[in-house]
């Protein structure tokens, strides 16, 4: 995904959070919209929520219409930083 970043950072960023959303329905969590997810997520990972809600926020602003590089950089490390954290897990949440 870094490597698409370079040549289409939205569409990195959109496929970035597909990949959380995957993990995240891997590991059992609700992934029917964002709020279910970003809920389920707090209660297993709370230090790493707040990535996952400005990641979303940032990856939204950009469908509408805000494109910037540097938000969408930001979106992709908050989306990474929720990546690295669900991948450390063995557990699934119940």
């Amino acid at each position: 995904m870094q490597a698409q970043f370079v040549d289409d950072p939205r569409a990195a960023v959109l496929s970035a959070d597909s990949l959380n959303q995957s993990v995240m329905s891997d590991r059992g969590y609700p992934v029917s919209d964002f709020e279910q997810r970003a809920s389920g997520v707090s209660v297993d990972h709370p230090r790493v929520v707040e990535h996952y809600r400005q990641g979303h926020r940032l990856a939204r602003e950009s469908a509408d219409g805000d494109d910037s590089t540097e938000s969408l950089r930001q979106a992709m490390r908050h989306y990474r930083a929720l990546f690295a954290e669900l991948l450390e897990t063995e557990t699934v949440p119940g």
